[in-house]
Parts: C-alpha cells; sequence; structure tokens
C-alpha cells in the first residue's frame, strides 16, 4: 500500500507542478512563435450564442461593433437560442448593416447554434467564437487574426481577463486558476501547439472546423481537431476578453460539473488525437489527468490510513497533510458559501484550499453525471456573472 500510495501523490504532483514545468522547459528550447502579420485582415464572422442575454447583449453588441476591425470585413451574427427575455428585441433594435440575428426556435443548445452562424457567413475565412458575457479590447481582433497570416496556424486563442476577482473566494480562486492556466498555455503555445483556450475568445480557420456533436464542448473539440489535423493552435495574449466571474460558490460548482461533463466527454471522442503523440500526451497531462486528481487524492488518503494506524510516520504525515487540507479545504468552501469574501493576497490564499475542494469535487460530479446521464446540449450561464 505504501508504494500505491507514493504513486499516487506522485502522479498529483505530476499533474499540478510536473507537467507544467516540463512544458515550460520544451517551450523554452522550442520556442516556437507565429509569424505575424498586422496588415493581414481576413474576413471574419464573429459568432455570438446566447440565452437570455437581455442583461448584456446590448452592451456587447456595442462594444463589438465599435472594435477597431475594417468595417467591410467584420461580421456580426448573434444566435438566440430560444431566448424568451427580450435578447431578440434588443439586437433588432441596433441597426448596423454589419450585424444580423439568427433565432434558433425550439432551443437546441450552443453548438447547433453555432453550426448555423458558421452556414450563415460563407464569405468568412477565419470564424471567431464570442460570449455574451464578455467583452472585448478594442485591438482583440486585430491581435488575433494577425497569426493567420501564417499558414501553419489553424487556430489562435486570446487571453481572458476576469473581473471581479475581489468580489468573493470563489471568484478569488478562479482568478488565480486562470493565472496558472496562463502561464501553461504560453509553455503549450511555444512548444509547438496548445490544446484550447477561453471559449469567449478564440478563432479558426473555416474550412478547419469539425462538425462538433450538440452535447460537446465546441471550444474543446474545434482546436484539438486542429491540432491533430497538423495545425498549430497559438496562443495570442495581446487579444484579450473581458468576463465577469461567478461570484456564487453553487453556480460556479454547477457550472464546472456541466462544463466537465461535455469536456470529459469531448476527450475520449477525439480519440484520434493519439494519431499525434505530440497532442495526446498534451491532452493525458493537462486534462485528464487533472480531472483525475480527486481519485488519486482519496485514493491516497484511504490508502496511508492503515500504515498511520500501524505507526508508519510517513504514512502518518501522508494522512495528517491530506486529511488536514480536505478539512480546511471544506471549511473554506463553507464559508464562501456562507458569504465570506477572501480579500486580498493572504484571503485568497486562505480561500485557494476551498477553490481545490470545490473543482475536484465539480470533476468528480462531472465525471458522474457523464457516466450515468451524459451532457446536455443546452447552456445556462451563471446570473452573478452578469452582475
Amino acid at each position: 500500500m505504501t508504494v500505491a500510495v507514493w504513486i499516487l501523490l506522485g502522479l498529483i504532483a505530476f499533474v499540478y507542478l510536473g507537467y507544467p514545468l516540463l512544458i515550460v522547459l520544451v517551450g523554452a528550447l522550442r520556442n516556437y512563435r507565429p509569424r505575424r502579420d498586422a496588415s493581414y485582415l481576413p474576413r471574419i464572422a464573429l459568432l455570438i450564442p446566447a440565452y437570455n442575454e437581455a442583461a448584456v447583449i446590448g452592451k456587447k453588441l456595442r462594444d463589438t461593433l465599435a472594435l477597431d476591425y475594417p468595417t467591410e470585413r467584420l461580421r456580426v451574427i448573434v444566435i438566440s437560442d430560444g431566448s424568451s427575455d427580450g435578447t431578440d428585441e434588443i439586437v433588432q433594435g441596433i441597426a448596423d448593416p454589419r450585424l444580423s440575428l439568427i433565432r434558433q426556435e425550439p432551443q437546441a443548445g450552443k453548438v447547433e447554434g453555432l453550426k448555423k452562424g458558421i452556414a450563415a457567413a460563407p464569405e468568412a475565412e477565419i470564424i471567431c467564437f464570442s460570449d455574451a458575457n464578455s467583452r472585448y479590447a478594442p485591438d482583440a481582433l486585430r491581435q488575433l487574426t494577425a497569426v493567420f497570416a501564417d499558414t501553419e496556424v489553424g487556430a489562435a486563442c486570446g487571453r481572458l481577463r476576469l473581473e471581479g476577482t475581489d468580489r468573493s473566494g470563489t471568484a478569488g480562486g478562479e482568478g488565480l486558476y486562470w493565472r496558472y492556466e496562463d502561464l501553461i498555455k504560453a509553455a503549450e503555445s511555444r512548444s509547438g501547439t496548445m490544446l484550447m483556450g477561453a471559449g469567449t475568445i478564440y478563432a479558426a480557420r473555416r474550412e478547419l472546423i469539425p462538425d462538433v456533436p450538440s452535447h460537446r464542448a465546441d471550444d474543446s473539440i474545434v482546436p484539438l481537431t486542429i491540432a491533430t489535423a497538423g495545425y498549430r493552435v497559438v496562443w495570442v495574449p495581446e487579444a484579450v476578453a473581458f468576463e465577469r466571474t461567478a461570484v456564487k460558490p453553487a453556480e460556479e460548482f454547477r457550472r464546472k460539473v456541466r462544463m466537465i461533463a461535455r469536456d470529459f466527454g469531448a476527450y475520449f471522442y477525439l480519440h484520434g488525437c493519439w494519431k499525434r503523440p505530440t497532442v495526446g500526451l498534451r491532452l493525458l497531462f493537462h486534462k485528464l489527468l487533472r480531472w483525475l486528481v480527486p481519485i488519486f487524492y482519496l485514493g491516497a488518503l484511504g490508502l496511508s490510513l492503515p500504515g498511520t494506524i500501524a505507526g508508519q510516520l510517513p504514512m502518518f504525515l501522508v494522512t495528517a497533510i491530506l486529511g488536514g487540507g480536505l478539512l480546511w479545504g471544506l471549511l473554506a468552501w463553507w464559508a464562501m458559501s456562507r458569504g465570506w469574501q477572501a480579500r486580498g493576497i493572504v484571503g485568497k490564499l486562505l480561500a485557494l484550499p476551498g477553490h481545490f475542494v470545490m473543482v475536484n469535487a465539480a470533476a468528480l460530479g462531472g465525471i458522474w453525471r457523464l457516466i450515468t446521464t451524459g451532457s446536455p446540449a443546452t447552456w445556462k450561464k451563471a446570473e452573478s456573472s452578469h452582475q
């Protein structure tokens, strides 16, 4: 049992420290950077799927239509997925020849809506995917499309900056997590190709976009399929999107369960990625093993108990550290659910174990949901991310 405990602990350490250090090293050695051409301005269709987004869609569209990109080369398409709160009327009330609305009735989900949006813009060379509750920096589209001057680039992902991370421990933990993820994405991109980025700001060559099943995650399958086909998926941190993170722990937990169920299923759907070991290994180390961390953690804790009872000091330390960390995380998660707001660096560090427990509980919930009921095609935004 002792050997099994160390193996499980080694897997956890590799997921959070080993792989990031390894990919940083590979990135530093290869140092791949796509060829950029600021004058390259392809025709773009920016797709915005929306379900009951009346609270934010007007501002989103005004900001989008004011972006620094040639008017004649940009088209904005809102796909309303059975909205019933006045979203459609707000879109129709904005008079701009670049803007169009597609009504999807009955509600069929984000992916089906995106397919309709792509089909409605046959002239677009690049398809850009966005969310209704995000806003782009003025030059985001120019920054994102500049890398497509490199014919090896099949998809590009921008940087998501979360706003409101000081509003709760949940939001603060999510902000720290995204900064950690940005380091990995940058290293993966420099190593040759990344796997996926933020679903609210990524773009792909139209002809490379696969037919995504309606119950899978487009922002997982599209970049991974393109990388598997031999094209590069690159990170463009200069292309920035802003989004408010969810404040309420229950909302964030439900969102992650839904997201993990969709993503985890998508990873197994893409079994063909193993034809390119560099893509398959990134997927295994960056994502698949990470969602299995709660199993490794609980397994190591359970297997250390017999040694602890037998008086083995190493196993006692393992039990104390893992058990204490789990208790701390559960208490922090409970405190956040009761309204505790983690302020400053110290507060966020105190809240981080709570975010760790929440994320890993969501991983277990997402995997269980995928196995038992599957992943739904429809979606709903966390309301507190709009506030």
